[in-house]
């Protein structure tokens, strides 16, 4: 295989897609055996996932150079022409639901590749096309602006106006499939069939009983800031992260061996990439992941770093082990347990990359760790509000965040005059580009402080059922994958308590 730099890319001919897309649904509709609509459902999935590897180099070069027109064009090609092309999809998935073959299709791939495709069928529409295409379009406007290293005259209003139209089309995106609002359809889109509004609100407020008090002590006498590495240079720093990997696991050194080996990864900092940003991309006809950020010779950077190659990890562990693409990756509340686990087991290797500064590293990870789960809180309430009512103002969405954002972290102080020019509200990336994402962070991330409490007592355990997670993929619900990792269920009463408390309690012996 080459590297990734020698990979070509030939924009998709979407027209000859569209017709293998509607062959493969005749011979669906046709078929008269269980083994002529499963090879036609199966072969029409190649054709889909060879398409999103196509796209996916497309859209990595987009990311990695965001001033390049030839690949800006091409992403915007592709919002464009994926709605349109995803029904044609789900149109084959649907005969497939409804034909007479679905048990043994179900007795074969098991219950949650049916109610995996039952929820997409749900959730597209050939009404909402153009509407898709539009949040698309503007979650891309968004991206092009936070690539600018300067923020021009009218950036504020910029943002909340892209904010303000992307609340709207969501919202008539979900009252066209006949869900009551977006928030009902966001649950579907991220895979909570296990829990709901009820079990989040609750688990909000388990997080704020602990948590909001810790922190606001926490913060009083402490200032945290991430030492920097000793390691400058960029290959030299993907070096010493391969030997961590090797030492892990066998596996998990072959893995870090393809990244490497086929420069499946870019963090060079250079003019016009997206700054402060690091993420995984996926390329399913390959089954290789590719990591984006840019590195400064910061540790938080090689935090992120670790964060997103532990993402990377159980896609390539899950794609050798589950025969179909959708059960490669699982559901965000279960794919941040592999990337936040991931940070914690790097610890012992850390003094390569922080020398005498590793347990001031550690004691600040922790110290974020914990920082970060009132603000998520406060965005998901957020979030829900603003898409509880879409008629908000712009004055009062900055009034809500303000009362919100006391109430989770109180030791901030709330700007006025921003409150009163509409210019108070959180600048967070996921409202744009992932909205009700964000609280699952935090959902995973009781579960990595099950890991990491476990890990210090039986460390092979914990690995071995940690990569028997990731190798799972999204094959399962999510509590029955909590059950593969042997994970308790973060909404049961009181366990952010006991599970979180004793990480807690070792944050403060190191302040």
């Amino acid at each position: 295989m080459n590297k990734f730099s020698e990979f070509s890319y030939t924009r998709p001919d979407y027209k000859q897609v569209k017709e293998n897309l509607l062959k493969y649904r005749y011979k669906i509709l046709n078929a008269t055996s269980y083994e002529d609509i499963r090879q036609s459902w199966l072969s029409m999935k190649e054709v889909m996932q060879y398409l999103e590897y196509i796209e996916e180099i497309a859209f990595i070069r987009y990311l990695c150079g965001m001033s390049d027109e030839f690949y800006k064009e091409e992403v915007r090609i592709q919002n464009i022409e994926d709605p349109q092309i995803v029904v044609l999809q789900n149109e084959c998935d649907k005969l497939l639901l409804n034909s007479s073959y679905i048990d043994h299709f179900r007795l074969e791939f098991g219950d949650k590749i049916v109610n995996h495709l039952s929820n997409n069928v749900m959730l597209s529409n050939t009404q909402t096309v153009s509407l898709q295409a539009e949040e698309s379009q503007l979650r891309s406007e968004y991206m092009s602006l936070l690539s600018a290293k300067q923020r021009t005259e009218g950036f504020s209003d910029k943002i909340y106006d892209i904010l303000n139209k992307l609340i709207k089309v969501r919202t008539e995106i979900a009252r066209t499939l006949e869900y009551k609002n977006y928030i009902e359809m966001a649950y579907k889109i991220h895979g909570r069939f296990d829990y709901g509004e009820k079990e989040i609100a609750s688990f909000r407020s388990q997080l704020h009983k602990l948590i909001t008090p810790a922190c606001n002590e926490l913060r009083k006498s402490n200032t945290i800031k991430y030492p920097d590495t000793i390691i400058k240079d960029t290959n030299e720093l993907i070096t010493v992260i391969k030997d961590m990997f090797s030492d892990l696991s066998t596996e998990s050194g072959y893995y870090m061996n393809y990244i490497f080996e086929h420069e499946l990864f870019d963090i060079a900092d250079r003019p016009n990439k997206r700054q402060n940003y690091f993420c995984c991309c996926m390329l399913p006809y390959i089954k290789l992941p590719f990591i984006i950020g840019s590195f400064h010779g910061n540790g938080l950077e090689v935090n992120s770093l670790i964060h997103e190659l532990g993402h990377g990890y159980a896609f390539y562990t899950a794609a050798r082990s589950q025969k179909l693409y959708e059960y490669h990756r699982a559901t965000t509340s279960v794919n941040e347990i592999h990337s936040k686990t991931m940070e914690h087991f790097a610890y012992p290797y850390l003094d390569r990359l922080l020398g005498n500064q590793k347990n001031i590293y550690i004691r600040n990870h922790l110290f974020h760790s914990f920082d970060n789960l009132p603000y998520r809180c406060a965005i998901d309430e957020f979030e829900h509000a603003i898409y509880d009512d879409i008629n908000l103002s712009r004055t009062q969405r900055c009034e809500l965040w303000a009362e919100i954002e006391n109430k989770y972290m109180p030791w901030r102080t709330n700007d006025l005059e921003s409150i009163k020019q509409g210019t108070y509200w959180p600048n967070q990336s996921h409202l744009f580009t992932h909205p009700f994402y964000y609280i699952e962070y935090n959902v995973a991330q009781v579960s990595v402080f099950e890991f990491y409490e476990r890990s210090k007592h039986n460390w092979n355990q914990a690995w071995k059922d940690y990569a028997n997670l990731c190798k799972t993929g999204g094959s399962k619900n999510y509590l029955n994958l909590l059950k593969v990792g042997n994970l308790s269920n973060p909404f049961s009463q009181d366990i952010v308590t006991k599970i979180c408390k004793p990480v807690l309690d070792e944050l403060f012996s190191l302040m």
